[in-house]
């Protein structure tokens, strides 16, 4: 007998079985990525037995419940996510006979043709459970495999030492010391008191509740003394809206996705319409009527803005985006050169040049009118001063302005960069003044998208957005020096790419307009300071570059999600994988040389097995999805219909190299 197998699992030897933990889109996907795995086996089929385990509905998790408000919309057009390898996908990762794409599923199921438009969640919630349903009914139609779905959650996960023990001993009681780091079965404590012995476990946990931030904190426990309502992080449908009385002044912190979710509810979802202006230009079509149900939202965020709407120009990268600068090519030549790639000296530069070259081919080919003596000679001179590998980027700046001087005298220098912080340097002499320049904000970015491909701006964005997808792989493959990702990326470009690319969709942005001149919708102002006044026993807010008076409120609710990292996280699963010694954060080392924890857990290179505390992979045990983010880059975001399994299609390429692993191993390989 193997130390492999233990008494207590030798009478099933023959049978491998398979815990999925969490029965989201990531578990879906693997499910029918080993579905499709298993069309290449020769019968018969080795024997397994597979026990998906979630305690929310399997196949959409808690995100996608398909009861949800229809209110709430997807990120993304419908043309882009897919739990299944979808197009050009299918050319690295077989397609299995169930694997299909979000848009031709709604095509076939709900008649709906436009692949353009932002479904609603709900919607993508019943094609995960039509995927999920479907791969296991036909894993369990094969001769060998029994899938079982249970509606638990997963506690603690423990690994049997030599002796058939567990990591608290026989009894459950008093805790052994693991002997070593011998791979073998897995042992899952459920909270319904069940215990499941597994040869394999995939770890596709989502998003898990997290301890509050220090700021965070202190302000829960104030609304416990004062009697305050405190609203910490959530996902959207764990928001009690209801609770939220009519008139009320709620301050909210955060103006990213998650506010706009929570602005939709308190305003149409209270019974308020929006009327269509067909004669007014966008930013402006909509007018709010109010239902007299509505609170009244005071909203704040660092930048001072919320995420900026997405273009209305097709694709989910705009179509006739090219990069030139930021090449295979270019990034290979400064890998031969420079070995590990620094973000800040050795990629952005290209990235920067690329957003460059579409702003102003953009504008030239709108606006020709700028250039007095036409376009043409400007974007050659342009064109050279980019590809000089000798300028900089502070001497690009400067030389590119002088060009501009010279070819067109009226237009300003692109900063991208600027757009992420679009209030610097601005001061409010009164709210009434901060709310005007809001509107005026938040009208000229519903117009240029509104432009589609017309607009230079949202081009330029996305010329940033199709950098990111190829900075994804980079990030993944571990070719970019992890200090310039904790200093440069994690630091102001992924913040920055957040909240020019990753916005909503320009009817969200044109209803916050209506909202705001209806009163409705209030902003603080840059760099916010949330505290509380314990006199007046209510929270308070403020931005020091608005002059008036802190905001009071009884009310606060931050409209975020909770953090992403696995060392504030209060899952006991999660939880106790560190604190038992199954699982460390994976250690990232900043600028400086100091190191310290990263956002997720330590994993090998795909297919991506779970390292313990002494620095040894766990056979057998493998992470998808959020918690490999120490990795990777927007491990939250789905996979991309036809998108590179590199890149756009990640979290398929992880979930198949799972599969085929666990595969590989019941097979005896």
């Amino acid at each position: 007998m193997s130390q492999a197998e233990t008494p207590q699992t030798a009478s099933a030897s023959r049978e491998h079985v398979i815990a999925v933990v969490g029965a989201g889109p990531r578990g879906t996907s693997f499910l029918e990525r080993l579905l499709a795995h298993l069309d290449h086996v020769p019968d018969p089929v080795p024997q397994m037995r597979i026990v998906v385990l979630d305690p929310a509905a399997h196949g959409p998790g808690r995100v996608w419940d398909p009861e949800q408000s229809p209110l709430y919309l997807m990120n993304t057009p419908a043309s882009y996510p897919t739990a299944a390898p979808a197009g050009e996908t299918r050319h690295e990762l077989a397609a299995s006979e169930i694997s299909l794409s979000f848009a031709r599923w709604r095509r076939t199921r709900l008649g709906k043709l436009d692949d353009a438009d932002y479904p609603t969640r709900a919607d993508y919630g019943r094609y995960l459970t039509e995927l999920h349903e479907d791969a296991v009914a036909l894993l369990g139609a094969r001769d060998g495999v029994e899938v079982e779905a249970r509606r638990v959650q997963v506690t603690r996960l423990h690994r049997y030492d030599d002796k058939g023990q567990d990591g608290e001993g026989q009894d459950g009681a008093a805790r052994s010391p693991l002997l070593g780091s011998a791979p073998g079965p897995y042992r899952l404590i459920c909270d319904d008191g069940a215990v499941l012995a597994a040869d394999a476990v995939v770890l596709a946990l989502g998003h898990v509740p997290a301890r509050l931030s220090d700021s965070g904190q202190h302000l829960a426990e104030v609304a416990g003394d004062l009697g305050l309502h405190y609203s910490p992080p959530a996902i959207p449908t764990d928001v009690d809206v209801d609770s939220i009385p009519a008139g009320e002044t709620v301050l909210v912190r955060g103006m990213g996705l998650n506010f706009f979710d929570l602005m939709i509810q308190l305003s149409a979802g209270r019974g308020g319409r929006f009327r269509h202006l067909p004669e007014n230009p966008p930013g402006r079509r909509l007018e709010y009527h109010r239902s007299g149900g509505e609170p009244h939202l005071v909203a704040g965020a660092r930048r001072g803005a919320p995420y900026r709407a997405k273009t209305t120009a097709a694709g989910f990268v705009p179509a006739g985006i090219r990069l030139v600068h930021f090449t295979d090519e270019a990034v290979e030549g400064a890998e031969r050169r420079h070995d590990l790639l620094d973000f800040a000296a050795h990629l952005w530069p290209l990235i920067h040049r690329d957003v460059l070259r579409t702003y102003y081919r953009t504008l030239a080919a709108v606006s020709p009118e700028l250039f007095p003596a036409g376009p043409d000679a400007f974007l050659v001179a342009f064109d050279e001063l980019l590809t000089d590998p000798g300028v900089g980027e502070q001497v690009l700046a400067v030389q590119g302005q002088h060009l501009l001087h010279e070819h067109a005298p009226d237009v300003l220098w692109f900063d991208i960069r600027s757009l992420g912080r679009p209030f610097d340097d601005l001061v409010f002499d009164s709210s009434d003044h901060h709310r005007d320049h809001m509107l005026a904000y938040l009208e000229d970015d519903a117009t240029t998208s509104a432009a589609g491909a017309a607009s230079p701006v949202k081009m330029a964005i996305g010329a940033l957005h199709a950098a990111r997808m190829e900075l994804k792989a980079l990030i993944s493959e571990g070719r970019v020096s992890t200090d310039s990702q904790v200093a440069e990326i994690e630091g102001w470009f992924e913040p920055l790419v957040e909240g020019l690319a990753s916005g909503p969709p320009l009817q969200r942005i044109e209803e916050l307009a209506a909202l705001t001149r209806a009163g409705v919708v209030d902003f603080l102002g840059p760099d916010p300071v949330f505290d509380v006044d314990r006199e007046a026993r209510a929270f308070t807010a403020e931005s020091p570059w608005v002059a008036t008076e802190p905001v009071r409120a009884h009310r606060l609710v931050e409209a975020m999600m909770p953090a992403n990292r696995v060392q504030m996280s209060c899952s006991p699963l999660v939880a106790g994988l560190l604190e038992d010694g199954l699982a460390r954060p994976k250690e990232v080392v900043d600028v400086s040389g100091t190191a310290r924890a990263g956002k997720g857990f330590d994993v090998t290179e795909t297919p991506h097995r779970l390292i313990d505390a002494e620095g040894t992979p766990l056979e057998g045990v493998y992470v998808l999805g959020l918690q490999l983010s120490s990795v990777q880059w927007g491990t939250a975001i789905a996979a991309e219909s036809g998108g590179d399994p590199r890149s756009g299609a990640r979290t398929l390429a992880d979930a198949d190299a799972a599969a085929g692993s666990i595969l590989q191993s019941a097979l005896g390989g």
